[in-house]
């Protein structure tokens, strides 16, 4: 009904405002309205700057040619080149052109924002002037209170058009499908979307009461809503993939949004579909996206956009940090050092993320230090390589920022096949041999046998497609950290310069 009430109006609208049948025809432009020259203009310009799967990198990320990023960095590159303005003293960003926006995955991956379950990056986002971010896939990666608290303190909403509440437990998350903004007089929309996976990525349970719908649905809703609130500007954000939006956007040139910023899924897309412009902002705060827009406020609704244009910046050495933002990182640092900072280990050359020390690592650490037969780790569970030096606790939470407990479960020897099929899965105790599989003595699995395994809580529910769940229904509770049980055996092991930690990992 909306939609039809719209169009009517738009309609009506052109009607009004055309001259007679001597006026000459416009010709259209891809993916805009024709242009009624007889309209008087009024065009205004907005800055969007975007990041992206910020993981919670407040600090820069070192690289071999200077370090590249850090959100201090970010921010002051805002202030002094963009014209960005955050609120620090009431009124104080009366004209603003500029909106902050993030598609998502703010805060668990670097040690500074995970061991504090997101409350540095949600101070900090705060501090930087973000004004929405869609709902990544990693936002519940710790409870759901933790992420209500972290939105009452990062000040700005999370957006999911397509994630629909089915009950008070869904509603309860707080998610919009937009959010509406004002700069320079012209009123925004910004539509939030959440990738398909975001419903089997976290903790089996945190998504509970909330229902996906497609992504066509969920815009064909918002974007007239939007409309209908007079939204001048429709901008939309996505935790999910951009080569996924061209086809959309083809089959709905009405709804003429500036740009879809989103994810890099290493499939090719187009710079621009019509007007609209596609952006991949980057991560980590390596980078940002920058879109420059121009709204003609005095033409009807589907001829207000009159121009986009993006540029991706790379924030590098030598980045002039915001002295507000970075003192209130160093505050946070220097709590995770005396939390994590002591050494407990050292790496000649470090490990890399995919390679089998690493899984040797991993997996070995909760064999040996719960005494099972085997235990199972998820390759995605691991964020990153070990870097070469010295290792301290901090750097453990670099690699594995979740919050997961380890279980201890009984399998039978078929049950342990079945998870060893599942290309996830990474074993101290069960290695292949043929197209088979033996235990780590050589022996063959025993299909009837009853093994103890190791693994986190978040395998043993359901996650990653592992079915432990259903092989015993009263695991083991050992109320230990997964980072906490790699902390104790890799301390334990005293690895140092000429003992380092590879040559104490199996073969």
């Amino acid at each position: 009904m909306r939609s039809r009430l719209l169009a009517a109006i738009v309609m009506l609208s052109s009607t009004f405002n055309c001259k007679k049948e001597e006026q000459p025809p416009v010709p259209e432009v891809h993916g805009a309205a024709p242009v009624d020259a007889s309209v008087p203009s009024k065009e205004v310009e907005l800055t969007f700057l975007v990041t992206g799967a910020e993981n919670g990198y407040l600090l820069p990320t070192p690289e071999p040619k200077g370090a590249r990023g850090g959100a201090a960095e970010v921010l002051g590159r805002w202030l002094t080149e963009e014209g960005h303005c955050v609120e620090r003293d009431a009124g104080s960003c009366e004209g603003s052109k500029t909106i902050a926006l993030s598609t998502g995955d703010n805060a668990n991956g670097q040690s500074i924002s995970s061991y504090f379950k997101g409350a540095s990056t949600a101070e900090v986002m705060k501090e930087m002037g973000y004004a929405g971010s869609a709902f990544g896939n990693r936002e519940l990666d710790w409870h759901r209170e933790q992420f209500l608290a972290n939105v009452k303190t990062g000040g700005f909403p999370y957006l999911a058009a397509n994630l629909k509440p089915k009950d008070e437990q869904g509603s309860a998350l707080g998610l919009k499908p937009y959010v509406m903004l004002e700069r320079q007089g012209v009123k925004v929309a910004v539509v939030g979307l959440a990738a398909r996976k975001s419903t089997w990525t976290p903790m089996p349970g945190r998504m509970a009461g909330l229902e996906l719908v497609g992504d066509m649905t969920a815009l064909t809703e918002a974007i007239p809503a939007a409309r209908l609130e007079g939204a001048q500007v429709i901008a939309i954000l996505t935790d999910g993939c951009l080569h996924d939006m061209p086809e959309l956007l083809e089959q709905h040139k009405d709804w003429s949004p500036a740009f879809v910023a989103g994810r890099d899924c290493e499939r090719e897309y187009p710079e621009a579909v019509g007007l609209t412009r596609l952006v991949y902002p980057g991560r980590h705060w390596n980078e940002y996206a920058k879109v420059n827009v121009k709204v003609d406020v005095l033409k009807p609704l589907a001829q207000r956009l009159v121009k986009a244009e993006s540029s991706v910046v790379e924030v590098v050495a030598p980045a002039k940090p915001d002295a507000a933002v970075a003192a209130l990182i160093a505050g946070w640092k220097t709590k995770l050092d005396a939390a994590l900072g002591a050494p407990i280990g050292f790496s000649k050359a470090g490990l890399e993320q995919e390679s089998a020390q690493m899984s040797a690592w991993l997996t070995t650490s909760l064999k040996e230090r719960f005494k099972t037969d085997v235990a199972l780790l998820n390759r995605k569970g691991v964020r990153q390589g070990l870097p070469a030096g010295v290792i301290t606790s901090a750097t453990v939470w670099d690699l594995v920022p979740f919050e997961n407990e380890i279980v201890t479960v009984k399998v039978t020897g078929e049950q342990l096949l079945a998870a060893a099929q599942n290309t996830e899965a990474r074993f101290a105790g069960l290695r292949a041999k043929g197209e088979g599989f033996v235990d780590g003595k050589g022996a063959e699995i025993d299909l009837k046998k009853t093994y103890t395994l190791a693994t986190t809580d978040y395998l043993y529910l359901g996650g990653d497609g592992f079915k432990l769940h259903e092989a015993d229904k009263a695991p083991t509770q050992t109320k230990v950290s997964w980072q906490s049980a790699l902390i104790e055996w890799t301390k334990a092991k005293k690895s140092d310069e000429k003992k380092p930690l590879e040559t104490l990992l199996p073969k």
